[in-house]
């Protein structure tokens, strides 16, 4: 009953009844002129299904309304064009009377199905359309939930080891030596440092998730930007070739990049890092490069997934440094991927644009 009341009511949009209107009052006089052109004794009957077809044409674009229209007045123009008293309209014999009947039913059935079909390809397209709006908001929640576990422990960690040392200073119950005081005085250092990269990641991550980070391109000579890396760094690495030109890029976040790549492939593969350059076309390719145990081809990617961590076990983040510079290299418009190094360990390339 619902259907049935949907389409009587127009269930088609009132633009796409329009066009049927229009398509109707086109149609049917071409239709009648062609027709009339080849009229014979013997058409009568191939000419009824034409115009029946025409109300099945017209109910498939406007509904309802205008196959009601198209039928009575099909029906009409058939009886007065082709039906022998020519010219004339006989509604009231049983037979003009049924087939004016069959021609608006079948308007009226075939448009109740194109209305069905079309609430059912709405009704996908706002599922559709609902799913898509549901997507960011699962990942805010995935990003919601893995930042409440990092807070829980990596965060914690740091501050807690930090107020110890603090609170141990200000206590005014124990005596501390000089050697005990400069120990507690380096681990409140060490912690609260550590404890400011591991926010500094967070609002990061959180700019690139809002699309809202700042990125400044300029071009930037290779040489410079590993010289930056070397000096932010106490990490050993080295500089296997730099044959390449400058590249356009933001020297900060290029800094950092690379700077977490090194200090990533130091950390897990236990050997210096090298560092190589080259040009290809009109792109530049930094590849940081370590001889280690590496990664398994299904899982490379996942390690750019934010607050991932290999074997999940703890380390000095909260899995955030390859997200970030994966996320920074996409924002300064190049790509970050990871392959196989020749002969073993993993190589993560770095590929930015030529400078202009």
């Amino acid at each position: 009953m619902n259907g049935w009341r949907m389409a009587m009511g127009g269930a088609l949009p009132v633009r796409r009844q329009l066009v049927g209107f229009a398509a109707a009052l086109v149609l049917l006089p071409t239709l009648a002129l062609v027709l009339s052109a080849f009229r014979s004794e013997t058409s009568l009957t191939s000419d009824a299904l034409a115009f029946q077809l025409l109300v099945v044409v017209v109910a498939m674009i406007g509904g309802l309304w205008p196959a009601v229209l198209t039928a009575v007045a099909a029906a009409l123009v058939l009886d007065y064009l082709f039906v022998a008293p020519l010219f004339t309209v006989v509604i009231a014999d049983p037979v003009h009377a049924l087939a004016l009947a069959i021609f608006v039913a079948v308007g009226v059935l075939v448009s109740i199905v194109v209305g069905q079909a079309d609430r059912r390809l709405r009704a996908a397209r706002e599922l559709a359309a609902e799913v898509e709006r549901q997507r960011p908001l699962e990942a805010a929640d995935r990003m919601r939930t893995a930042l409440l576990a990092a807070v829980g422990h990596d965060l914690r960690t740091p501050l807690a080891a930090a107020t110890a040392a603090v609170g141990s200073l200000a206590s005014t119950d124990v005596q501390w030596s000089d050697r005990d005081r400069s120990e507690l005085i380096n681990t409140a250092e060490v912690s609260l440092a550590r404890l400011g990269l591991l926010v500094s990641d967070l609002l990061d991550a959180s700019r690139l998730q809002a699309g809202v980070l700042a990125v400044s391109l300029e071009p930037v000579a290779v040489d410079e930007i590993l010289e930056l890396v070397a000096s932010d760094l106490d990490v050993p690495f080295e500089v296997q070739s730099t044959d390449a030109t400058d590249l356009l890029a933001d020297p900060v976040l290029l800094t950092r990049v690379l700077a977490n790549l090194i200090a990533n492939a130091h950390q897990h593969a236990g050997s210096t890092p090298r560092v190589a350059a080259t040009r290809d076309g009109d792109a530049v390719s930094l590849a940081v490069i370590d001889s280690g145990p590496g990664i398994a081809a299904e899982l490379r990617d996942s390690v750019f997934e934010p607050f991932q961590r290999e074997g999940d076990i703890a380390s000095t983040g909260i899995g955030l440094g390859l997200a970030l510079s994966r996320g920074f290299t996409e924002a300064m418009g190049g790509t970050l991927t990871a392959s196989e190094t020749v002969g073993g360990g993993l190589t993560m390339t770095v590929v930015l644009p030529v400078a202009p």
